[in-house]
């Protein structure tokens, strides 16, 4: 092979190939040498009053794989001297840093590849040490989230008509939560606070005064009070909307109460067909294929009564839909608690008094339309980010990683 195409391949300017060497069937040698017969001094900056005072051993650099074989470039560590100075130096190269093992590239793809996939997956992949890895993803991830970070608030305090989500996820469920503060319109995660109670969330404002400064058009989560109250307190113009799946859960939540009820009547086979299709009461009728219609059609023909609660159900989704403006939605929203009352049925009434008390927050969805989608699809990434790396211990690591998990594709350059 031409040494200029290997040049190519090598894809580091300032250096020129010598000679390419063939150790073993999985390991390829690169001799270069500098295109620059000299280097300014660090010093002075002069190149003119520099000279070269011989060589020490040649330096062993890992490059980036070449079609599947190991590549190690061999590199001269030239001996420098500044006349002008008096100083000593060696020779700098751009594409590794001093005293360095691995060129900046390798290490870059090396540390990329650790942030989708464990430590030692990827230190067996690229054939480093696991140690030497972590150390090195640990410093990028810190100087990588911080820079993600700044530039994700940024972009909120620049953005006209924001809209913040807030959303909390488990670290152990049941016991212990995060709350994530989200910039929906710049689909960026800004900040993790620890907990879900209002005085975690009282606690955070104080803490961090620049988020009081954001200007929220509207600000989108579900039914917690807390969270509820924290926005009222924080930001009294916003806009404070449920969140729409949210809510919607409690109506099929109110379904599948009824048809529990419904099911204890039937007979054994009709029982046991309308337990094993329950899920089909839950999506949208018109969303489910042919074959699934036809079954859902089957099992509302078992009682009268689940036909209604289905359409009732039905009837809230194209609320949702279509509803062209605020005062149409509030007026359809009366006809739709109407028929709800209508079905005299315990978890349906309970379902109406969650509505009623929250029926504000809910309308107001036709006010700004946006539901904290992307932020449960983000926080089903911060799940798998936390099994991957078993739960990291050290919090400003955890948060760290979070940060970038979740923001990096976003600004990724």
């Amino acid at each position: 092979m031409h040494n200029q195409y290997t040049d190519l391949l090598l894809d580091l300017p300032e250096v020129k190939t010598r000679q390419v060497l063939e150790v073993d069937n999985q390991t390829i040698h690169v001799e270069i040498s500098p295109v620059s017969s000299t280097q300014a001094c660090p010093i002075c900056q002069s190149t003119n009053s520099v000279i070269r005072k011989g060589r020490n051993a040649t330096r062993k650099i890992r490059h980036l794989a070449a079609f599947g074989k190991t590549v190690f470039v061999l590199a001269p560590a030239i001996r420098l001297f500044c006349k002008h100075c008096h100083c000593g130096f060696v020779w700098q190269y751009a594409f590794v840093g001093a005293g360095k093992r691995y060129s900046t590239a390798f290490e870059t793809r090396a540390i990329r590849t650790a942030a989708v996939a464990t430590v030692k997956q990827t230190a067996e992949l690229h054939g480093m040490p696991a140690s030497t890895l972590q150390t090195k993803h640990q410093q990028w991830v810190s100087t990588e989230s911080k820079r993600l970070q700044e530039q994700a608030w940024q972009d909120a305090t620049e953005t006209t008509k924001l809209v913040l989500g807030i959303d909390d996820f488990a670290i152990r469920k049941g016991h212990t939560y995060n709350t994530g503060i989200h910039n929906l319109r710049g689909e960026t995660l800004l900040d993790i606070l620890p907990g879900r109670k209002l005085e975690d969330l009282r606690a955070y404002t104080k803490q961090h005064p620049e988020f009081l400064a954001l200007r929220p058009q509207a600000v989108v989560m579900d039914l917690a009070p807390s969270y509820h109250t924290w926005i009222q307190e924080c930001f009294p113009n916003a806009i404070r909307v449920a969140d729409r799946f949210h809510v919607h859960r409690y109506v099929t939540e109110a379904v599948q109460d009824v048809r529990k009820t419904v099911q204890s009547t039937l007979s054994p086979r009709a029982k046991g067909n309308l337990k094993a299709k329950h899920r089909l009461l839950n999506p949208k009728e018109a969303a489910l294929p042919a074959k699934e219609q036809q079954e859902l059609k089957e099992i509302l023909g078992y009682s009268p009564l689940l036909q209604q609660v289905h359409a009732w159900k039905e009837g809230f989704g194209e609320w949702f839909d279509c509803s062209p403006d605020v005062k149409t939605a509030d007026i359809w929203l009366d006809s739709w608690l109407e028929q709800g009352e209508r079905l005299e049925h315990p978890a349906v009434s309970a379902c109406l008094r969650t509505i009623r008390n929250w029926r504000q927050e809910i309308v107001n969805y036709h006010c700004c339309r946006w539901t904290n989608a992307t932020v449960e699809g983000r926080n089903n990434r911060m799940k798998a980010f936390q099994r991957r790396h078993y739960f990291t211990r050290n919090r400003d690591r955890y948060v760290q990683g979070l940060l970038v998990e979740c923001n990096y594709a976003r600004y990724f350059h």
